[in-house]
């Protein structure tokens, strides 16, 4: 990891000085960044970083100390380190907004909704910390460059990079001979993997209501056989228990107890079927069998990985075809007001 890092810092380096960066600190396509707008995606990288790993890193990285006080590696902090990820996460973004506007591809009325909810809850966190305004609130988070304007324009970008990514994985729909074919380049990784092959029947069709206990299991499965034992009442009483039918077009292996599995996957059921399935760790569940599916586990398996193979190649030769260079002698990051001290 080390020498990737540090052969990312000396192209970045090089690429800036030998291709004219002579302003702003990153060039993406025909867009230049300035440090106001690296510190919007530096500083929410870094609350992240710090609240989903800070527990796993502790005694690794202390978040009540400047990160580029704390060395990751012989040669590189842990600034530096997070600022890779943070050049990583711009040339992303910044890739796909280029494509999706190359594209005509315009955000969805409901990220729009997500965008002005961010905007709306920051403004309310500003005055709840005393701030008079949001500009002000911005300024003490991001450095003195921030404003309302530059702030919506990231939010804006990285809205439209994830809704326009998801468009690309939402546009792939492999036939059936291409999952065909792609299951058997990879059946020998499906075999020792899942133990799965191409002779296995479909996955059956069910319901499959978990509880926490037996007796709160079988107390609504009398309830369910003395008022006729159908199929959508088991379906109400689910989403009345539970807050979800329960209703599984295909029973994928996993997806339910070990116990509630080898009962839908019994070569001997027949539809309409129940029964409460008690497991191990004591919790409970009523399995009513459906009828056999129509897909196959092998379908599935291979047409998920042939989607995500698909996405992730498309993924990368977007971002790799995006122009990007970074000046780090210009790079600058100001630690929002009182960090530090309002560290644990």
């Amino acid at each position: 990891m080390t020498l990737v890092l540090l052969g990312l810092v000396a192209l970045g380096i090089f690429a800036a000085s030998r291709r004219g960066l002579d302003s702003g600190v990153i060039r993406a396509g025909d867009r230049t960044l300035d440090n106001t707008q690296l510190a919007y995606y530096y500083w929410s990288e870094y609350f992240y970083f710090s609240g989903a790993y800070g527990e796993y890193l502790d005694g690794l990285v202390d978040f009540s100390v400047p990160l580029e006080d704390q060395a990751y590696s012989e040669d590189l902090t842990w600034q530096d380190y997070l600022l890779e990820e943070t050049l990583q996460t711009v040339r992303e973004t910044l890739a796909m907004t280029a494509q999706a506007e190359a594209e005509g591809f315009t955000l969805p009325a409901e990220d729009q909704e997500a965008l002005e909810t961010v905007v709306e809850n920051f403004r309310q966190a500003a005055g709840e910390a005393g701030y008079k305004s949001l500009p002000a609130y911005l300024a003490a988070s991001y450095g003195d460059g921030a404003d309302e304007e530059s702030f919506i324009a990231y939010l804006t970008d990285a809205h439209l990079a994830a809704a326009y990514a998801d468009s690309l994985y939402a546009a792939i729909d492999p036939s059936e001979e291409e999952i065909a074919d792609y299951y058997e380049s990879h059946a020998g990784e499906y075999l020792e993997n899942y133990g799965v092959t191409r002779e296995d029947g479909p996955m059956p069709h069910g319901v499959c209501l978990s509880f926490e206990t037996l007796a709160e299991a079988q107390q609504v499965y009398t309830d369910w056989q003395e008022n006729g034992g159908t199929h959508d009442l088991l379906n109400n009483l689910g989403a009345a228990h539970l807050g979800e039918t329960g209703e599984l077009t295909a029973v994928i292996p996993g997806s339910v107890g070990e116990a509630a599995e080898a009962w839908f996957y019994d070569e001997a059921r027949l539809p309409g079927d129940a029964a409460v399935v008690s497991e191990e760790d004591g919790t409970a569940s009523i399995c009513y069998y459906v009828a056999a599916g129509e897909t196959t586990y092998w379908q599935t398996l291979a047409e998920e990985d042939l989607r995500h193979e698909t996405y992730q190649n498309r993924y990368l030769e977007i971002v790799n075809g995006l122009d990007f260079a970074v000046n780090y002698d210009k790079i600058r990051l100001t630690p929002p007001d009182g960090l530090y001290e309002a560290a644990p």
